[in-house]
């Protein structure tokens, strides 16, 4: 009896967050869905017009807009759980791409870049204007269709990744990703190309 009252519980606290999810972004198409684990933040002027969700979108991580960083997902992405997409400029990801867990792609640096600007971010309260993404080093990622992103990976600011491509499991890419490749290592490297050549396993 018990179990099946947390279990409604669990129910109507999913239902609700999902709506307060959808209000906060803007959907294209139809049939997104989002996970208990699901996370939303608009900050620092940005609101739902720059959190863009396509059609199937599978969310269970997190998406950050901070000073109207545009964020746009296509359709049938796929973002897992404690996997994180954070913008202050601009992330553009293809249809069909998947991200796996504990991904990181920022298209900022988080900070500033001097010394002495980085101490007075650290001894600013929480919340304090010096801590806002505006105030570091920003520029646009474009990730192409059907683009695979292994665990762990980061995916650095100003970065192209190519469609089809591989990104291994903790790579750091810092440089662009050519189409049909796989890249691998920190700093990535690309370590096979024409992936598409590759034999078929679905027929």
């Amino acid at each position: 009896m018990i179990s099946k009252i947390f279990g409604f519980v669990f129910l109507t606290m999913d239902k609700y967050k999902s709506k307060l999810i959808k209000n906060s972004v803007t959907l294209k198409g139809t049939d997104q869905v989002f996970e208990r684990s699901t996370y939303i933040r608009l900050a620092d002027g940005s609101d739902k017009n720059d959190v863009v969700i396509g059609d199937h979108a599978m969310i269970s991580g997190a998406l950050i807009s901070e000073n109207h960083g545009k964020i746009s997902l296509g359709a049938y992405v796929y973002l897992r759980e404690n996997s994180t997409i954070g913008s202050a400029n601009s992330i553009t990801i293809g249809d069909y791409t998947s991200i796996a867990d504990y991904v990181v792609i920022l298209d900022n640096n988080n900070h500033p870049i001097n010394p002495m600007d980085r101490e007075i971010k650290s001894s600013s309260p929480k919340g304090s204007d010096y801590r806002k993404w505006r105030h570091s080093e920003s520029a646009a990622i474009v990730i192409g269709r059907n683009v695979w992103i292994g665990s762990f990976a980061r995916i650095c600011k100003g970065v192209s990744v190519g469609d089809n491509s591989i990104i291994a499991a903790n790579a750091v890419v810092t440089k662009d990703v050519p189409p049909n490749s796989i890249v691998a290592g920190n700093p990535s490297k690309v370590v096979k190309t024409d992936i598409d050549k590759t034999p078929r396993v679905f027929q």
